[in-house]
C-alpha cells in the first residue's frame, strides 16, 4: 500500500475521492501523502461521507443509489482502517 487511499479498493475508492475533492479539497493530497490515516484524519473523512450520505436520503429514509455508494465507501474504509473510536 503506497498511501490511505490505496488500501481502499478502486469503485469505493473513487466516491471517497469524488465527495472529499468537492468538499474538503485539500483531503485527497493528505491523504496520497501518508501511509496510515491519523484518527483526525479518519474523522474527517468519515464525517464528510456520512454528512453526504444523509443529504442522499429518499423520501423514505433510505439512500438513493448516490447514497447507498457513499455508503458502501464507508464501510471499504472501515475495513482498510478499522478504528478503536
Amino acid at each position: 500500500v503506497n498511501n490511505v487511499l490505496d488500501a481502499i479498493p478502486a469503485e469505493h475508492r473513487a466516491v471517497i475521492i469524488d465527495e472529499l475533492a468537492r468538499l474538503e479539497p485539500a483531503m485527497p493530497t493528505e491523504l496520497r501523502a501518508t501511509k496510515e490515516p491519523s484518527s483526525e484524519q479518519t474523522r474527517a473523512v468519515v464525517d464528510v461521507l456520512i454528512t453526504e450520505m444523509m443529504n442522499n436520503l429518499g423520501p423514505d429514509w433510505r439512500p438513493n443509489e448516490r447514497g447507498q455508494a457513499i455508503e458502501k465507501a464507508i464501510g471499504a474504509y472501515y475495513s482498510a482502517w478499522p478504528t478503536n473510536e
